[in-house]
């Protein structure tokens, strides 16, 4: 090759790699266009703003952390600014549903343009504008080019529970100016439970006075809440859940109840039998005066009912609610739970509100206007859409559980079409059994089959939770491994077509009981109908977007930051940014700047926190928390709701348990051996000598530190068993054995040794 062109070549690609280095943003734009040459700006920067439009936006920016990046910021005429901002016109001073989003950045000539239609698309300019300062190789140069940008779907949420451990103003707002820099725009405040009522209201004082331990919301720290979110583009929309988790109205209350009563709060996580009583007028009465309240704190036009997990008994066992559903002709708990709905929708129609609930208030005698919630999972929110509502899906998006951001990642409100599947040849079926360490089973059958063209597929189907199809089937040795992402997380189930089978399932990096058995298997004809119904049933559906959620059974103020942070950037990419974009190791390449950007650039605590959980044990120094800290790059916390099933089974599933362990601040993802296992991924491709070189220097360096600290980490009982294990794995990390079984230590997997193993087998790939 000619080495002019050749030169040229290596030029242009070098330009485009440092150009992408630049462009870190988290969630991507929807359109970026890369310009020649860079941008310097000063630390006094110079900005313009015209004179009609600087009442409204000079507080916007200047609480942006955008703004924190600058020593100061001067107001200028538009020739001597390097910051432009306008917009076409104001929106209303409180975000809404629908509201435009858009804005157009055009960095070149040492200037930034920023346009947007209102102020709240100066807003999502500015977080992009933070992110790309941040992550510049020189302090305030910017790569020229243009970005043009939009969000996917209006509804971008995230659930916080206030409830089940009481977090205080500071972490609402720290929170909020997190959601902020990733786009998310509505804060889904959930503050009623059996655990507690953390709000404060006139018309019924016993509710905050005798149900919250004195841990409650004031009304003036809501109210400053909602203006402080409104300040950063986002809604602030609340939960007040009836008829069910209504433990604490009982308890204020217990003439509003269904039979079950109670003396104290209930401390325990779970479901609970105190419902209120559809069939007593001064429920409706009690509701209309909450929501009257409640509408003057909040000003959304939608109020949260919950209307989830509803245990029937107390309407079964109370005789006058039977009678009263004999009198309304109510066949059943479900029809009085509908009933109920519908009263309480007129009720927040009467106060301008729509009403928010959770699968189970779903009824074709709902009003059409509802706004139906799915947890549980997309086979509900098709059920949901098809019938006419509009669904927003939190499934898949629970991050108090500890899952793969990648996980989250794949999941979207609207699955994208796939290529249709038809079976040409089925190889079998089977039934499952998982057992879960708490909780009924969950069960199932699965048929493996070849497509058109000869490839693997499964049609998987699990009892209540609907039917996935995945073309992520493996035949290794006699077993078939097939891949699904389920609302446990992402699925691993090895089974045999030949025999019964009992090789562990795999929820994320956890192994679970699993058993199953072979059985007849449908017909081809069967098959295809059933493959063809489940094609056609994704496409159908209105969907405003997503809410991920943290559920606070586990999370205190100590650990909040740790569970939800920097996934939550991810969760927002999907919200925000085109479905098309799908590339998760671009995806993570991009949240390890983010996590740096949470931390140095937010003030968000997710690093600090794991630290300061490390500081406090007995047996560390200060001199010793490097290496701890490498160490906890080796290990993760476990799966979906084992920790919260280990703390059932241990005694400690309540609101009074200590959360003072390691794993409880352990960061979620190891995002160091996600990169090694890249790196893995590439040697397996290349097979190049530096490249297996460099992966075992890494091994050598971890190996070196948890040797040279033996005597720390062995007084850390926590980590002492797998710290021994994972001793064991690096000593082995040059045979080629079999891999060995995962252990779950204290709630923590040693994740560092299925890398290994992933070498060992790349490896032996090579070598052939």
């Amino acid at each position: 090759m000619n080495k002019l062109i050749l030169s040229a070549l290596i030029s242009v690609g070098l330009f485009l790699i440092e150009a992408r280095a630049q462009a870190v943003l988290m969630p991507m734009p929807a359109e970026i266009q890369m310009l020649a040459g860079k941008s310097q700006l000063n630390a006094r920067l110079g900005v313009h703003i015209s004179q009609q439009q600087q009442a409204l936006l000079r507080p916007l920016l200047l609480n942006s952390t955008f703004a924190e990046q600058f020593t100061r910021l001067d107001w200028r005429d538009a020739e001597k600014a390097q910051l432009h901002i306008s917009i076409n016109q104001s929106a209303a001073p409180l975000p809404y549903l629908g509201m435009d989003e858009s804005y157009k950045i055009v960095i070149a000539d040492n200037s930034i343009k920023l346009t947007s239609n209102n102020q709240y698309g100066m807003l999502r300019g500015l977080a992009s504008l933070s992110q790309l300062l941040f992550s510049a190789k020189k302090p305030r140069e910017l790569t020229n080019l243009t970005i043009t940008d939009a969000p996917t779907y209006p509804w971008r949420g995230l659930l916080f529970d206030g409830v089940r451990h009481f977090l205080p103003i500071k972490d609402v707002k720290r929170t909020l100016r997190g959601l902020a820099s990733a786009k998310f725009n509505v804060f889904h405040w959930h503050l009623t439970d059996d655990q507690g009522w953390r709000i404060e209201l006139h018309s019924y004082p016993r509710l905050h006075q005798h149900a919250s331990d004195g841990l409650y919301y004031t009304q003036a720290e809501i109210k400053e809440v909602v203006a402080y979110a409104a300040k950063l583009g986002i809604r602030v929309v609340p939960e007040f859940d009836v008829p069910g988790h209504a433990s604490t109205i009982v308890l204020a209350y217990p003439e509003l109840g269904s039979g079950t009563t109670r003396i104290d709060i209930e401390r325990h996580w779970g479901v609970f039998e105190p419902l209120l009583d559809p069939s007593n007028p001064k429920v409706y009465q009690f509701i209309d005066e909450v929501v009257a309240e409640l509408a003057g704190l909040f000003p959304d036009p939608y109020l949260h009912i919950g209307g989830d997990e509803v245990d029937d008994s107390d309407w079964q066992k109370n005789t006058s609610i039977q009678a009263y559903m004999a009198e309304q002709q109510l066949a059943d708990s479900h029809a009085l739970h509908a009933y109920f709905n519908q009263r309480v929708a007129k009720i927040l129609a009467k106060h301008n509100k729509q009403m928010i609930g959770w699968d189970e208030v779903l009824h074709p005698s709902l009003p059409k206007n509802t706004l139906v919630q799915s947890w549980r999972g997309h086979h509900s929110l098709s059920d949901i859409t098809s019938a006419g509502f509009d669904g927003l899906l939190s499934s898949g998006f629970y991050i108090d559980q500890p899952q793969w951001t990648s996980y989250h990642y794949r999941n979207h409100p609207i699955q994208p079409p796939q290529t249709s599947v038809t079976a040409k040849n089925i190889l079998g079926t089977v039934e499952f059994t998982l057992t879960r360490l708490k909780g009924s089973a969950v069960v199932g059958n699965a048929t493996i089959f070849t497509n058109q063209q000869g490839q693997l597929h499964s049609k998987v189907s699990i009892k209540g939770k609907g039917r996935f199809i995945t073309a992520k089937v493996n035949k290794v040795a006699e077993y078939y491994q097939l891949q699904i992402d389920t609302w446990l997380g992402p699925t691993k189930l090895t089974v045999s077509l030949d025999e019964t089978s009992s090789e562990p399932a795999m929820i994320g990096n956890t192994p679970y009981e699993f058993n199953a058995a072979i059985i007849d298997t449908p017909s081809l004809k069967q098959l295809n109908q059933a493959l063809a119904d489940e094609q056609q049933r994704k496409k159908t559906g209105k969907v405003l977007g997503g809410e991920a959620t943290a559920w606070a059974e586990l999370i205190t103020s100590d650990n909040l930051d740790s569970r939800i942070w920097p996934r939550l950037y991810a969760i927002g990419e999907r919200f925000w940014s085109p479905a098309s974009l799908t590339d998760e190791r671009d995806m993570y390449k991009r949240l390890s700047m983010m996590d740096k950007f949470a931390s140095q650039q937010l003030g968000l605590l997710h690093q600090q926190q794991f630290i300061k959980r490390l500081k406090l044990h007995p047996a560390v120094t200060n001199a010793d928390v490097n290496a701890l800290v490498t160490f906890s790059q080796l290990i993760e916390p476990v799966h979906y709701y084992t920790l919260h099933h280990l703390a059932f089974l241990r005694g400690d599933y309540h609101q009074q348990a200590p959360l003072n362990k390691l794993v409880d601040v352990l960061p979620v993802e190891s995002l160091t051996l996600k990169q090694f296992d890249y790196a893995v991924a590439d040697y397996q491709q290349q097979c190049g000598s530096q490249q297996l070189a460099t992966l075992q220097t890494q091994l050598l360096r971890w190996q070196q530190i948890l040797n040279d600290n033996r005597q720390l980490f062995l007084t850390i009982n926590e980590w002492q068993a797998s710290y021994l294990a994972i001793i064991a794995a690096l000593k082995n990390k040059d045979k080629l054995s079999k891999p060995q079984n995962i252990e779950i230590n204290n709630g923590i997997i040693a994740q560092v040794i299925q890398s290994i193993n992933l070498l060992k087998q790349a490896r032996l790939s090579c070598s052939h």
